[in-house]
């Protein structure tokens, strides 16, 4: 039994674009990654991907095994997912801040909003989130990403931007990273810091390169 097959088997199942196995030393399977369409729910890919697995492999799955990542039809018709800055709204009132991230994608916009306590740190912070929920605007899901954590560091005597990312689904969780030299603006590295985590490693996960 070779885990390429069965992972050949499950993206043949309807609805899934993408599969990545997870084995361990002596080939059992941990954990199955699928990233589907929403055509269907992830109950019925999942219950479709143990009943074809039983069938064709005699492998019985816990269902716990199994994460589903669902992606609406437009974007898994491009699995492009890079994402471009358009634009930073923010404006304060008082002790808040109120900020917009407008992401771009071949002439179409997805934003994302949020607000919160104008603080340096918390600012940082509510810019990378509001980054996103724009990205699960294009995405079409939702809380599937958590801002860990925001970090200014010297690289060859310039700002640099870090971000770690979580990226959750089901029972699985990964942690991202990405990064961006502060240019002129600290706000557009905030956020392009974030994207790149987004940008560089959630279809790379899914496709298995």
């Amino acid at each position: 039994m070779v885990i390429k097959d069965i992972e050949q088997f499950i993206n043949q199942i309807k609805s899934v674009l993408s599969c990545k196995i997870v084995a361990d030393e002596n080939g059992s399977i941990q954990e199955i990654h699928i990233l589907s369409d929403t055509k269907r729910s992830p109950k019925q890919v999942s219950r479709d991907v143990q009943s074809g697995l039983i069938s064709r492999f005699g492998l019985d799955i816990d269902h716990k095994k199994i994460s589903i990542a669902q992606i609406d039809e437009k974007v898994a018709e491009n699995k492009d997912f890079r994402l471009k800055l358009k634009t930073i709204e923010f404006s304060t009132l008082g002790t808040k801040v109120f900020i917009k991230v407008i992401l771009e994608k071949d002439e179409e916009v997805f934003e994302g909003e949020i607000s919160g306590i104008n603080t340096v740190s918390n600012s940082q912070r509510l810019l990378g989130t509001a980054a996103l929920k724009a990205v699960e605007k294009f995405l079409g899901t939702e809380d599937n990403f958590i801002l860990e954590d925001i970090k200014t560091i010297e690289l060859a005597g310039r700002e640099v931007v870090v971000s770690a990312v979580t990226f959750v689904t089901n029972n699985y969780e990964k942690l991202l990273s990405g990064c961006a030299f502060v240019n002129r603006d600290k706000k557009e590295a905030v956020v392009k810091a974030t994207l790149d985590a987004i940008n560089r490693s959630i279809i790379r996960h899914y496709s298995g390169n």
